[in-house]
């Protein structure tokens, strides 16, 4: 059975849960061309871009603090957190004021991870979703907060964000600010933005691949699995434990915000590989796709029209139903 990420990740097909934009080629390219910076020299001097905002200073503390171990490592992302082996590795083939961002964003996982198990196979696949979606939302809030601190001292790290895949979320950050004077609820205009941009079908891509693999190897294990799934652990209590900052202040309280269907949404072929990976298993330990949240899980069709999980997998299971009446309706006139 499957219980841990790093046995997630030996099945093979996704290296990890990985954080920031798919650099793809260009980055092979690059790799091609020179050989980049990993020296500790490079990594003392992230560390000192750190040091000069208040966010990137707790962020530091906090990391000496866990002892999380800080590598470079050759990817195709900007950086990943691993909880399973408490190391944050950072792509150092990306510029320093990328990786000075990323720096924050990762190790603002270590934290989420040191307050709560973020994502695990225990939980309902609604409320692995409205969690997994969290993290990185929250993650990219925090790098986002850390940019706009250096703003004035080093505006490349925030000209950088501002042409990343995440400008959104700095804008809205930035818009906010001046409208409230307030960094809490910039910083929570931010968050809230990172579930309108394209990365998130990314991760939904990556957490139905998850529980689907989860789902498949439960089918096939002789004994009762009662404890996978069964978790609804509320979006109040995410938002309760993980929307604080470094001081365990409350920046973000809108938990019923992260189940509305513009955010707590996944599209139709995602919707339906959950389904068919879901059905055995549900047949097998007698779940409801109400018991698994399915049925307050978005689903957003190619034609711009909405459903939910539920009523997917209702009309897989239907389809199936009939096609197996159809093949026994075939054997009984064969068999004539």
């Amino acid at each position: 059975m499957v219980q841990s990420y790093s046995e997630f990740m030996a099945m093979g097909g996704i290296s990890h849960f990985p954080s920031g934009q798919n650099v793809g080629k260009p980055l092979t390219r690059a790799f091609k061309k020179q050989r980049a910076d990993q020296s500790p020299q490079r990594m003392e001097r992230l560390k000192k871009m750190l040091s000069e905002s208040k966010t990137g200073k707790q962020t530091l503390d906090f990391l000496e603090e866990k002892g999380s171990k800080l590598v470079f490592e050759k990817m195709q992302y900007y950086g990943y957190f691993s909880p399973d082996n408490n190391l944050v590795a950072l792509n150092p083939a990306m510029s320093d004021e990328d990786l000075a961002v990323t720096f924050v964003h990762e190790v603002r996982h270590a934290w989420q991870d040191s307050q709560m198990q973020t994502t695990t196979p225990e939980m309902t696949p609604k409320a692995f979703l409205v969690s997994g979606f969290e993290i990185e939302a929250d993650a990219c809030a925090a790098e986002v907060t850390y940019a706009h601190e250096m703003r004035e001292k080093n505006p490349k790290i925030w000209d950088a964000h501002q042409k990343s895949p995440y400008a959104p979320m700095s804008t809205a950050f930035e818009k906010t600010f001046k409208e409230t004077g307030n960094v809490e609820q910039a910083r929570s205009a931010a968050l809230l933005t990172w579930y309108d941009l394209k990365v998130k079908n990314h991760y939904s891509d990556t957490y139905v691949d998850y529980m689907s693999a989860v789902a498949k190897e439960l089918k096939k294990q002789k004994e009762m699995e009662p404890q996978y799934f069964a978790e609804d652990r509320s979006s109040k209590l995410i938002v309760d434990t993980l929307g604080k900052d470094y001081e365990g202040k409350q920046f973000f309280t809108d938990h019923q915000a992260l189940e509305t269907p513009e955010k707590l949404s996944i599209n139709e072929r995602q919707a339906t590989k959950l389904s068919r990976a879901m059905i055995p298993y549900m047949a097998k330990y007698h779940r409801t796709a109400e018991q698994l949240g399915l049925d307050k899980v978005t689903v957003n069709r190619a034609d711009g029209t909405r459903t939910t999980c539920g009523a997917v997998l209702k009309q897989i299971k239907e389809e199936q139903r009939n096609q197996a009446a159809a093949k026994a309706a075939n054997r009984k006139s064969t068999e004539r």
